[in-house]
């Protein structure tokens, strides 16, 4: 089959390799019929994220149908068309009992701050990915994420919802897809600056960081984080997030960061910020 096969720091190629088969009697095999890009593809990219191996199928949000089944699986059946989610889960673990499947541990016992991921580096299991025309799910189970978690916003509060971007194509139909406001930070001096003022001086009761290490906006933070790989990536956005929340609010941080991040929310204690 084909698949996108990871080369190293900028070098991805489509290249020939073996299909995969039922290796558990708790496996799917899908045909691949759509693949996501996501912002964390380009951490592999880039080089980010450390032990990603060469020969790594990237991918790992990705929709199909279903060509074969290990002899355990019973609520699926050849011919059914299924969404695959980044995490790997068993959903019979501790972790995975408790609803934290991302930090499911029979899919990555040597981690210890992660569960396994579809095309994410042996940190996260080493399970190639969906940028293929099949994949393994094991143990079978069961866009962007800003507009997600705006259109969640909007639907589970009576706030106020503002999102940050500077693409005005994505501000365009986030405004009219989630019922938001939307800031160009383009055209933006200082941010949190700006929010406090959007907000009676008080700051948004609850910040989200949906991009992670490579958010634009900062030509110090790109240069420190994603060229000279001096610290866990580019923390942007994580930065306005907690300048801009107020004061014994929440931050949310759904971007992903490779190293360092408990450095940058060193600051949030005496703010009283919760972290999440």
């Amino acid at each position: 089959m084909l698949a996108m096969d990871y080369r190293g720091p900028c070098r991805v190629r489509a290249t020939h390799i073996p299909d995969p088969c039922i290796e558990h009697s708790e496996d799917a095999i899908v045909r691949v019929l759509r693949s996501c890009i996501c912002g964390s593809d380009l951490h592999l990219y880039h080089g980010l994220v450390p032990d990603t191996r060469i020969g790594t199928t990237v991918g790992h949000e990705f929709v199909g149908e279903v060509v074969d089944i290990g002899s355990g699986v019973q609520r699926l059946k050849v011919g059914d068309r299924v969404l695959v989610s980044f995490s790997v889960f068993c959903g019979s673990c501790y972790f995975c009992q408790r609803e934290l499947f991302g930090n499911c541990h029979d899919t990555d016992p040597q981690a210890t701050a992660v569960g396994g991921i579809y095309g994410y580096s042996h940190t996260a299991g080493g399970y190639d990915g969906g940028q293929a025309q099949f994949v393994r799910v094991p143990r079978s189970g069961a866009g962007p994420i800003g507009i997600f978690a705006a259109k969640s916003a909007w639907l589970f509060s009576d706030g106020r919802v503002i999102v940050v971007d500077h693409v005005e194509e994505r501000l365009a139909f986030v405004k009219d897809y989630a019922q938001c406001e939307v800031l160009n930070f383009r055209s933006v001096v200082d941010m949190a600056i700006n929010l406090k003022r959007m907000t009676d001086g008080l700051g948004p009761d609850v910040c989200i960081d949906a991009v992670g290490c490579e958010a634009e906006g900062s030509a110090l933070q790109t240069l420190t984080g994603v060229k000279m790989k001096l610290q866990g990536g580019s923390a942007t956005a994580l930065h306005w997030a907690i300048n801009s929340v107020r004061k014994g609010g929440n931050v949310s941080i759904v971007g992903v960061y490779e190293r360092n991040a408990r450095a940058w929310c060193s600051r949030c204690s005496p703010m009283k910020l919760a972290m999440k």
